[in-house]
């Protein structure tokens, strides 16, 4: 790059009428640069080009939480949006957005205790709806000599109070989800915006700060969401659970003995019904859905799956979801493809091993550390014939 002293030198040889290519000559610079030398009014300074900031892709998801909830710190947004650079950085866009936007008006003394539903949902329009899991102190008789407690899933939509509800083996996110889908399933519709209760301690699950081993993840779901326009919300208030989980807790007060899963579902879809039938107008719950997504316009969040790969120990039980699995010679140190279901654990062969494409079915138990060798199926694939045969 050129001085600024080189840049005067040509401009007063050239206002003394040397010809531009002798000064391009005595002073081994090109006759195109002299030019451009002479024709800038100032001298050539280095100029850093402009690059893109790597928070400009992130920018509108960091505008919109802010807006939602303007008290997130840094740490908050840096793991909701899966921030990849460094929190310092993040810090000062945080402060330089927070800034931009227009300063929250008055809230009324309870708002400042805690946020109320009309900051949380004043801006939004029917269709949206909150989410939560609710531990009933009833204790559930899982198989295999274990009793322990089980949490219940629990959807309400925001402005009908219209419910859903399942019970669920644990948890951990994976069955969530599950139960999640089915839910949506029932009211064959999709929210706009869902709500998670995630604000007293006992609701606040491990899942929700990173991924589960090697299957569905917390992040991979909110990911899945925003593909399917589902605006997902944690942190905050969400009256119309909690009203639920009160009536919950008056409608199943703890039994003095355990009761099995399937005993404690069909109790809890019965009264669901029931509250529903009651509580809720038909014709305001056929409104308040028709301001839903249809289902099927959200594949993207429907194609989540619980499933990864994994491989057997050497004493030939394969680890998944807290339970060992025996699979055959035919799966032994190979990297096997599992998926949980509500129902089920399918264990699949990544290849052609050992005469075929194997596909073991095991019912899914709801205890833990138990060591499973009769699955329900075991199928064999080979040139587009399967068949049954026994054992794992």
């Amino acid at each position: 790059m050129l001085s600024p002293e080189q840049w005067q030198e040509v401009r007063r040889l050239h206002a003394e009428g040397m010809p531009i290519k002798q000064i391009a000559r005595s002073r081994h610079i090109a006759p195109n640069t002299v030019r451009r030398l002479i024709r800038s009014p100032q001298p050539p300074r280095y100029q850093r080009p402009e690059r893109a900031s790597v928070a400009a892709p992130f920018e509108p998801r960091i505008l919109r939480l802010l807006k939602n909830d303007p008290t997130l710190s840094a740490a908050d947004i840096a793991w909701r949006i899966n921030w990849p650079a460094s929190a310092s950085l993040l810090r000062a866009h945080v402060a330089r957005l927070r800034k931009s936007l227009p300063p929250p008006e008055p809230a009324p003394r309870l708002q400042a205790q805690q946020m109320s539903a009309a900051l949380a949902y004043g801006g939004l329009d029917p269709g949206w709806a909150e989410i939560g899991v609710w531990w009933p102190e009833q204790e559930f008789d899982v198989g295999h000599g274990q009793v322990r407690t089980c949490p219940v899933l629990v959807m309400v939509a925001g402005e009908s109070g219209h419910l859903a509800a399942r019970l669920l083996p644990s948890d951990a996110f994976r069955n969530v989800w599950m139960a999640h889908c089915r839910t949506l399933q029932e009211w064959d519709a999709l929210p706009h915006t869902l709500r998670w209760g995630t604000v007293e301690p006992r609701s606040v699950p491990s899942w929700l700060f990173g991924a589960q081993a090697w299957d569905l993840s917390w992040s991979a779901y909110v990911a899945r969401a925003e593909l399917a326009q589902l605006t997902v919300q944690t942190g905050l208030s969400v009256p119309a659970f909690h009203a639920a989980r009160r009536r919950l807790k008056a409608a199943f007060p703890a039994q003095p003995s355990a009761t099995s899963p399937d005993a404690f579902a069909a109790d809890l879809k019965a009264w669901v019904d029931d509250a529903n039938t009651a509580a809720t107008s038909p014709a305001r719950w056929s409104w308040e859905r028709s301001a839903m997504r249809r289902l099927d316009e959200a594949p993207q969040l429907l194609a989540l799956r619980a499933q990864g790969r994994a491989v057997p120990g050497d004493d030939g039980y394969l680890a998944v979801a807290g339970n060992y699995y025996r699979v055959g010679a035919w799966g032994a140190r190979r990297r096997l493809t599992v998926e949980i279901t509500e129902t089920e654990v399918v264990i699949r062969s990544s290849g052609y091993h050992a005469g075929g494409f194997h596909t073991l079915a095991y019912a899914r138990s709801w205890a833990s550390g138990v060591r499973l060798t009769e699955p329900r199926r075991h199928t064999v694939s080979e040139s587009g014939i399967s068949r049954t045969v026994p054992g794992p």
